[in-house]
């Protein structure tokens, strides 16, 4: 993690970017019409195509998940496909003497097709409510913060084989405009994971932790 953030800087300082950071996991608001967007991590990897709005950015998403979907510790999951739609409104914007906060809301519906070991088969269903936040720390560096609750329902192939999943994680990032189209970001994500399944509920700490990229106007 130390290296990666080095990394991140390094890019930042280093760099002759001047066009604005499209951000993609906090709360400030895109000014390009579309913005490709890409990571890797935990519980899996994906790719996003956002679209600017008037009030509403919106995305389609896609990706291969190799881990528990919610970022708890059950085992249901060895590799699936998921698909889903963030949502993001832009709430407020706040200046202060020497930095501008961006909140926003965001709500990402969501679906999951996986398979859980041998020829067990996992369908889920996602609606994940967020509240990102983006704290203009450099012309080029933006903190991420915030917190999200990835509600996540399962249903496993079989008898009485339904879960709910309800994590309530802080978030805390960064992203950087390293080039005029191009922002890395790092984002991870931990708190408390309430598991209810079979009538059986458990409380523990989960986690989701990626590192990608947003880029835009490639070929101009």
């Amino acid at each position: 993690m130390r290296r990666v953030t080095v990394l991140v800087l390094v890019l930042a300082f280093s760099s002759t970017a001047s066009a604005d950071i499209q951000s993609v996991i906090g709360g400030k608001q895109l000014t390009e019409d579309m913005v490709h967007n890409a990571g890797v991590g935990w519980p899996g990897l994906f790719y996003e195509w956002w679209n600017k709005g008037n009030k509403m950015d919106w995305a389609l998403g896609t990706g291969l998940v190799y881990g528990d979907w919610e970022g708890g510790d059950n085992e249901m999951i060895n590799v699936g496909g998921e698909f889903y739609a963030p949502l993001r409104w832009h709430l407020k914007t706040g200046t202060r003497p020497k930095t501008t906060i961006d909140t926003a809301l965001r709500v990402t519906p969501g679906i999951l097709l996986a398979g859980s070991g041998g020829d067990t088969f996992t369908f889920g269903i996602r609606g994940e409510i967020a509240v990102p936040v983006s704290i203009k720390l450099h012309e080029r560096v933006n903190l991420v913060t915030g917190a999200t609750i990835p509600i996540s329902i399962f249903i496993l192939e079989g008898d009485n084989n339904e879960g709910v999943a309800i994590p309530i994680y802080a978030r805390l990032g960064v992203e950087v405009n390293a080039s005029k189209r191009v922002s890395p970001w790092f984002l991870f994500e931990l708190g408390p994971n309430i598991e209810v399944f079979d009538g059986n509920s458990d409380t523990d700490f989960g986690f989701r932790v990626w590192v990608g990229t947003s880029f835009w106007s490639i070929l101009k």
